[in-house]
């Protein structure tokens, strides 16, 4: 565990005054431990918890990544946020969603811990070629249209190498670790918070070229070549070369010796070069 001169706790009060926001954030419920603020998230959508409320924990003993995997995350020292988003017109493009909430969070770290964080599309933040934060987007339902959606996000922001299980220390970093400095994470989660709502208003208001743009400049998967493993178990390689006009990444393969794009709106990306 961090010596809390270092890695200060967390305080609700604190990230509330920061707050420029209309709804992200209000309300906020910060929790010592959680097994998942994700499955917190959902239990206080159910129960009626408004559009913006925000679930922090200290640590998570169940902490949840994408495609089952689970989330390293050690006491004290990082960020394990989740926040339920209800607003309809929100909700219709959801494909966004993830994509804007990784452009806040890479500003607000660039902005807070002075590092050049990159996105791999969908959910992934990378200093250099490690992994500095995820995103995890999972939703509820009510006929076609989607209810509740939850995005969670995990940062690495003041954990120490030897924080990290062995087997991670070679794909996973933090702030401190290339800054070798603590940093403020209540000051950090709510310039989250401030970026995402002007970027989910952008959204809302479909401004989807500018998104487009912005997180093209910031995505190092374009230009790479890549292998997509699908969610119905096809493999696809190829080179990354676009973002589409609904957030999905255009590989170029190709087929018969010909070229063919194809639009990939989900699956486990690996860059090869």
């Amino acid at each position: 565990m961090a010596d809390p001169v270092q890695s200060t706790p967390l305080e609700a009060a604190s990230i509330e005054r920061r707050l420029t926001t209309r709804n992200l954030g209000r309300p906020l419920h910060l929790f010592a431990e959680l097994a998942s603020t994700n499955t917190t998230a959902f239990m206080l959508a159910d129960s009626g918890a408004p559009h913006g409320t925000v679930v922090l924990a200290e640590t998570q003993t169940a902490g949840k990544g994408r495609l089952g995997r689970q989330w390293t995350s050690p006491p004290h020292l990082n960020i394990y946020c989740s926040l339920i988003l209800k607003d309809p017109k929100l909700s219709r493009h959801v494909s966004w969603i993830p994509l804007v909430t990784g452009l806040a969070l890479a500003e607000a770290t660039r902005r807070a811990c002075g590092i050049g964080v990159s996105l791999k599309w969908p959910n992934d933040l990378l200093y250099g070629e490690k992994k500095i934060g995820g995103i995890l987007c999972e939703s509820t339902s009510q006929g076609s249209r989607i209810a509740t959606c939850v995005v969670g996000f995990g940062l690495n922001v003041n954990c120490r190498e030897t924080d990290f299980p062995e087997e991670l220390r070679s794909l996973a970093t933090s702030c401190h670790q290339a800054t070798s400095q603590f940093h403020d994470r209540n000051g950090l989660i709510a310039d989250i918070f401030n970026q995402l709502e002007n970027w989910y208003d952008c959204v809302i208001s479909e401004q989807f070229e500018h998104v487009r743009k912005s997180y093209e400049a910031s995505c190092v998967t374009l230009g790479r070549e890549v292998e997509i493993s699908c969610l119905a178990g096809q493999t696809i390689r190829g080179t990354a070369t676009n973002i589409g006009q609904d957030g999905a990444l255009l590989v170029s393969t190709m087929r018969e010796g010909k070229s063919h794009t194809l639009e990939i709106r989900a699956g486990d990306v690996r860059h090869l070069r």
